[in-house]
């Protein structure tokens, strides 16, 4: 089987990371008009049905996806029996998510395609960081309910136009996406949708999302 028939279909993947491999899905349509990258960061059944909503609203929307866990499986198992994924260092998932840009970027499927970052919770950290090391390669960012707002110098590194989607301004996660939004200087938006969590899923927020997220990919991957 030839390599983009394989990549066509949309088949299980693994993305090597430094020292790590990671468990991904990657397909790339025929003509795509760029890759978008799904990163989160363990919570696996919790957040596979969400990035697989998305993926296919982005495929159908003509994009190529890779959907990316930043932990290992094993990894993962640590961080839900301590009920915390953000017990994990933010650095080692930074470096994770930029080894496999780097990975992904010498695919010939990926060669030319304009590259946008979607990541949710504990994972965002790792999106803003590969963002703002790689300031020419990253077109366009979405992040959904950043788990913390990064350090001023990061933020103001990025030079990607970047999305921001939060609960309604009474959520938990709203305070951290003010504070990223307030410190970016690229272009930025920020957006409350009422009924999107990090917990749980509401069918219409996450349509929403969806809506949201290929507009703005659409916007600044052309």
């Amino acid at each position: 089987m030839m390599m983009q028939d394989w990549f066509s279909e949309g088949l299980p993947i693994q993305v090597p990371a430094g020292t790590s491999i990671l468990d991904a899905e990657m397909q790339v349509p025929a003509g795509a008009n760029g890759l978008i990258v799904l990163t989160h960061a363990g919570g696996r059944a919790r957040y596979a049905q969400r990035a697989q909503n998305l993926a296919d609203a982005f495929l159908k929307a003509g994009y190529g996806i890779l959907i990316m866990d930043l932990l290992t499986e094993e990894e993962s198992e640590i961080g839900r029996d301590a009920g915390d994924a953000e017990c994990f260092d933010a650095e080692m998932l930074a470096e994770r998510l930029d080894d496999s840009l780097g990975w992904v970027r010498d695919l010939p499927e990926a060669m030319g395609l304009a590259l946008g970052l979607f990541g949710t919770g504990p994972g965002s950290r790792a999106i803003f960081a590969a963002a703002a090391a790689r300031p020419v390669e990253i077109a366009a960012l979405v992040v959904a309910g950043p788990a913390e707002a990064p350090d001023t110098r990061m933020l103001r590194a990025i030079r990607a136009p970047t999305l921001i989607v939060a609960g309604n301004a009474e959520s938990p996660e709203a305070e951290s996406a003010k504070a990223c939004h307030e410190l970016l200087v690229a272009r930025k938006r920020l957006e409350f949708v009422n009924g999107f969590s990090l917990t749980r899923d509401d069918t219409r927020a996450a349509e929403k999302l969806a809506r949201l997220a290929c507009q703005w990919f659409g916007s600044h991957m052309s």
